[in-house]
């Protein structure tokens, strides 16, 4: 939706949803029941200072999961998306990372995080370390229901399910026109329309149609390196912040299973 944020990436104009009001982001919900946790996922709501203001003020007691990747993994796959489902990236890949300063702003972690503790206590925001969501699901995910005060024995069926993995369109402007369609229902207050065509499987099935799994390919270590050494201070940063050990960050740790 990216209703809180201006900046987006790609050098694409900003959309400016947050103009369009209140009214149109609770469109997107209109499928939930009143009582129901509601909540989305952007990635640029942790690179643009505005978003984070905004949820503030917009709901101050507001429950924040912010999930970490290790940056050569979350660039690495991030660049693949963009280039081959997406087709909004035509670049090599170290001309990417040097013009696109997005892809290294979106892995700093520590700058981020920084910048919602200026808003928000500690006790909101809650911090997933990615390779938890293959190693451990089950305990990841009783955690993360009790934190946003749900039942924490529920266990979704999807749980063991992979998510969004890579993939090859073969015709990347269909997913745009897709994308704009749901955009079109949830403008005319049919977010329960989206909700029930996912849940009968037609997600899928466009998805299989339009598209084929990516073959897994290594990052170039040249990328590698450079990520490293523009991530680094961020990376030690935010292990002095979280006590975590994240030297596997710098290293040469193995490709995440997920990419």
């Amino acid at each position: 939706m990216d209703y809180f944020n201006d900046i987006v990436s790609f050098k694409r104009k900003p959309k400016y949803n947050f103009a369009k009001g209140e009214g149109w982001y609770r469109k997107f919900y209109n499928h939930a029941r009143e009582n129901d946790k509601k909540g989305e996922i952007s990635n640029y709501y942790g690179i643009d200072p505005a978003a984070a203001l905004r949820l503030k003020q917009h709901n101050p007691d507001i429950k924040i999961l912010f999930c970490m990747r290790n940056p050569v993994d979350r660039i690495w796959s991030h660049y693949r998306f963009a280039m081959y489902f997406e087709g909004k990236e035509k670049r090599e890949i170290m001309q990417a990372l040097k013009e696109e300063n997005q892809y290294i702003r979106i892995s700093s972690y520590h700058q981020t995080l920084s910048l919602y503790l200026n808003h928000f206590p500690k006790e909101q925001i809650f911090l997933i370390w990615f390779e938890e969501i293959y190693l451990n699901p089950e305990k990841l995910m009783q955690d993360i229901f009790s934190f946003l005060g749900v039942d924490p024995s529920f266990r979704p069926k999807s749980m063991y399910k992979k998510s969004n993995p890579a993939r090859k369109s073969h015709y990347a402007p269909l997913q745009l026109m897709i994308r704009k369609f749901n955009n079109m229902l949830v403008s005319i207050g049919l977010s329960g329309v989206i909700k029930s065509l996912k849940m009968a499987g037609l997600g899928n099935f466009v998805m299989n149609v339009t598209s084929k799994p990516l073959v897994k390919k290594s990052i170039p270590e040249e990328a590698k390196k450079y990520i490293i050494d523009h991530i680094k201070d961020d990376v030690h940063q935010l292990e002095k912040l979280t006590g975590k050990d994240l030297s596997s960050w710098l290293g040469n740790s193995p490709p995440s299973p997920l990419l």
